[in-house]
């Protein structure tokens, strides 16, 4: 969908009133921007539209159940990482979600042509992955419960699976595991998740640079899935509760 069509369904959303909030503003985060993309799919397409359609996706799930919901970064113009922990904090929020799609390092990738572009794909990998930095404040809330091990698991049920790629780097050294299991990663260094002191969490939906998990990241059915494990997650753990309509907001 049209990143004009997500403004206008985050300023619909956004003209809700409040009726049914009972629990901490949750911050969704669009990861990368529009001058900095972030990776490119197997298809051609930049990963920040990918974020954009899904952030917009799990902000209507939450605030459909009751959640207020201050999304940052919509627009693509927030250049400044470091503005995006400062503004979930102003805002009021009780936790950080940033949102990102997952590619491979650059000795996995296989050239093609799609449509006469010659682009990069890998089937390598596949799969969701969480991250926490283990320099937030708030680890072992961002680990035990704001959306990293209990959205795993939410996840697994849903029946989607983990990629265990991070894990081992080019040189046999990947990121250490907070979580096998459910598919979370230590991650120190991450701006959003270290300069916040909020519980924060970093999802990777899936990896677009895969062609078969490419075609179905897109689709409505595939974008409700971590909508609905975001939502199971945050209310197994406390960080969020209650029932009807809630305020959506945005930077």
């Amino acid at each position: 969908m049209k990143l004009r069509r997500w403004a206008l369904l985050v300023a619909a959303l956004g003209a809700l009133a409040a009726t049914g909030a009972r629990a901490a503003t949750v911050a969704v985060d669009v990861g990368h921007f529009l001058a900095r993309p972030g990776a490119t799919s197997a298809y051609g397409v930049p990963e920040f539209e990918y974020n954009h359609s899904l952030a917009a996706v799990i902000a209507a799930r939450l605030a459909a159940g009751g959640v207020a919901v201050r999304l940052i970064g919509h627009r693509g113009e927030l250049a400044d990482l470091h503005a995006r922990p400062r503004e979930a904090e102003e805002g009021g929020a009780g936790f950080l979600l940033s949102v990102h799609h997952d590619s491979v390092k650059a000795h996995m990738l296989e050239p093609w042509v799609w449509r006469g572009r010659e682009l990069a794909h890998s089937e390598a990998a596949s799969g969701f992955s969480l991250f926490v930095s283990r320099r937030n404040p708030q680890l072992a809330h961002s680990l035990a419960c704001a959306c990293a091990s209990a959205i795993g698991a939410a996840l697994r049920a849903a029946g989607l699976h983990p990629t265990p790629h991070h894990s081992v780097g080019a040189d046999g050294v990947g990121r250490p595991w907070a979580d096998e299991q459910n598919g979370v990663y230590y991650y120190d260094n991450l701006v959003v998740l270290k300069y916040t002191r909020l519980p924060a969490v970093l999802l990777e939906a899936g990896v677009i640079v895969n062609r078969d998990e490419d075609r179905e990241l897109p689709t409505p059915p595939r974008r409700a899935l971590p909508a609905d494990a975001v939502a199971a997650g945050l209310a197994a753990c406390g960080v969020t509760s209650g029932g009807g309509s809630a305020k959506m907001r945005s930077n």
